[in-house]
């Protein structure tokens, strides 16, 4: 069955391709909508390790179409590999995925990954060891966690989740309670918000690590963390917290370690504070200074100001940090 979804904020058409995993782990099962055949070709034909090469991207793309990959079943020999190049959707639909021999989720996608943890459902995911993947789920491009549902992931290989660019969290539950390595590992710079609730135990290394992209490139924080990310070949390397519940124990090394930043706006954090690493020494991305009296009407038509978590204000207050942007220039201030 095809499954339409026309979400109104970017005019993206939504269309679903389901892959389920028998029960007794031997096969898949995968129905592929008419107007998509074209653009996926599964490779591994019924086989557990799922390989699908799509075809679908910007430039051929006049529907506006994102295709979601919707994964259920069980299987303790399998995988979902995915070599793209256009924005896709992946969604956790009440699966429990065992690779022995790599990773469990491999995206080859250097564009927006969305995963889909699927409401009142519970997903579980093991990988093992390969020395070409870095994670339990690995992406070579942006990494975004979406929905209510639960994601459990063991990683025996190297990280429990390794992305190239960003990585973001929002409203699922994610617990790693096993990592090789790092429990989290990406680069550009980590975003935890909303509702989500993330557990790290067991980390080999440190419970999340955040790395520049390009030391070269640094920005510092920006509105949105728009331009933070490689589109630019610009980061931050900064780890933000802005909601959510953060907790993160039995590690070996630093409970968070950000090349950049780390910048707790919000939300709960349940880890121990002294073991928290970053870089004092960051370029000059975003300058520290002081206004002596900073209004709104002080600023041309071209200015833009926000606070620290991206949102635009109308109105400021002394003592408060914002962010102003008068137009390519972007600089930190204290309200005097």
């Amino acid at each position: 069955m095809t499954c339409l979804i026309i979400r109104a904020a970017s005019d993206d058409v939504e269309i679903t391709v389901s892959i389920n995993y028998n029960a007794d782990g031997t096969a898949v099962e995968m129905d592929v909508p008419a107007e998509v055949s074209q653009y996926v070709n599964c490779t591994s034909g019924t086989s557990p390790h799922v390989k699908i090469q799509q075809s679908l991207s910007k430039a051929n793309n006049p529907n506006n179409y994102v295709i979601c990959y919707s994964l259920k079943g069980t299987t303790s020999d399998g995988s979902f590999y995915l070599e793209a190049d256009h924005k896709t959707v992946i969604e956790l639909n009440g699966l429990t995925l065992t690779n022995p021999s790599g990773a469990a989720i491999n995206l080859q996608n250097g564009k927006n990954n969305k995963i889909y943890v699927k409401k009142n459902t519970t997903n579980s995911l093991t990988d093992g060891k390969n020395e070409d993947t870095n994670g339990c789920i690995h992406c070579k491009g942006h990494l975004e966690f979406k929905k209510t549902g639960t994601l459990n992931i063991v990683g025996n290989s190297k990280h429990g989740i390794y992305s190239k660019e960003y990585c973001q969290i929002a409203k699922p539950t994610i617990n790693i309670t096993k990592a090789k390595k790092d429990g989290i590992h990406c680069k550009q710079y980590f975003w935890l918000e909303d509702a989500a609730v993330v557990n790290i135990s067991g980390a080999g290394d440190d419970g999340i690590q955040v790395e520049y992209d390009d030391k070269d490139a640094y920005t510092g924080p920006l509105p949105n963390h728009e331009d933070e990310d490689a589109d630019l070949d610009e980061n931050s390397g900064y780890f933000y917290q802005d909601a959510g519940t953060l907790t993160i124990s039995d590690f070996a090394g630093f409970a968070i370690k950000a090349d950049g930043k780390v910048i707790i706006n919000g939300g709960t954090q349940n880890y121990d504070a002294s073991k928290v690493s970053e870089d004092n020494n960051v370029p000059a991305g975003i300058s520290d200074v002081r206004s002596d009296d900073t209004r709104m009407n002080d600023h041309t038509t071209d200015t833009v100001i926000y606070d620290v978590t991206g949102r635009q204000l109308k109105d400021i207050r002394k003592g408060q940090i914002i962010i102003i942007k008068q137009g390519n220039d972007v600089r930190k201030a204290i309200v005097q």
